[in-house]
């Protein structure tokens, strides 16, 4: 994994929708690879992820991802409740092709708010370093598309990180919901939350899990593996996406033509 002076992360992610008997099959095989994220030591072995995501008035942010275009982006801030006092993650994720560019910079929860609510607002001098060059990246962004949130999705995550590589690391995404919302906030309506990964809505037979396969240009071996033995296919599946189409079903009559393209 290469980070640049503004925090930019290279990589690749794989992602396969499987059922929860396939999961536990992953996971064991995965074992003699690699060991649980600390972070998400317990006995759920899982972590909860918030992400709010933003998105210009025409939702072209939405559109290009929709239409898989090769060079696309999205906006989020990424929060992790279990720990209220943690900061939070200023994220630009750019997708080239198959190559995934994030950047990503902290700020406290004090703070963050207020940069985004506030065109004039300058960073503060606590953000230093590449944490600082990424929330001038994403505040510049923010700045020239006029964006604002959309949804705040809600899941649960069961990370693992390779032992034998350099990066790779395994995921499975769970309990993934969503709630429309306006608000530069974490703070979720109570009875607000949608499924995002129910049968239902995914016309599948039962609850899907999200599996995410992720590792720079060099595939691992084994990683190559698992993906033959278990006859894994690759899917598209975009949480934001998934949760603008439950929220505000847009059509294409509704989208103006404008492509996004700025970096």
């Amino acid at each position: 994994m290469r980070a640049g002076p503004s925090t930019v992360i290279e990589r690749r992610e794989y992602k396969y929708l499987i059922d929860l008997a396939m999961a536990a099959n992953i996971r064991a095989a995965i074992q003699p690879f690699c060991e649980l994220d600390p972070w998400a030591a317990g006995p759920t072995r899982c972590y909860t992820i918030d992400s709010l995501y933003f998105d210009t008035t025409d939702l072209s942010l939405f559109w290009a991802n929709d239409h898989e275009q090769v060079d696309r982006f999205k906006m989020r801030v990424r929060g992790y409740p279990y720990a209220p006092n943690s900061p939070v993650f200023l994220e630009v994720k750019r997708r080239v092709n198959d190559m995934i560019l994030k950047s990503r910079g902290r700020a406290s929860r004090a703070i963050w708010a207020g940069m985004l609510a506030d065109p004039a607002a300058t960073i503060p001098a606590e953000i230093v370093g590449k944490d600082r060059g990424a929330v001038e990246r994403f505040l510049a962004l923010a700045r020239t598309l006029h964006v604002r949130p959309y949804t705040l999705v809600r899941y649960q995550r069961e990370p693992y990180f390779s032992r034998i590589d350099d990066y790779a690391r395994v995921t499975f995404d769970t309990e993934i919901r969503a709630q429309a919302t306006d608000r530069l906030s974490f703070e979720p309506a109570p009875r607000g939350w949608r499924a995002l990964d129910d049968a239902v809505t995914q016309r599948m037979m039962a609850s899907m899990v999200v599996l995410e396969l992720k590792f720079t240009t060099q595939v691992p071996l084994w990683l190559v593996n698992l993906v033959r033995r278990f006859g894994l296919q690759r899917m598209s599946f975009s949480k934001y996406g998934t949760s603008i189409r439950a929220f505000y079903q847009p059509t294409d009559r509704d989208r103006v033509a404008r492509r996004p393209g700025y970096w």
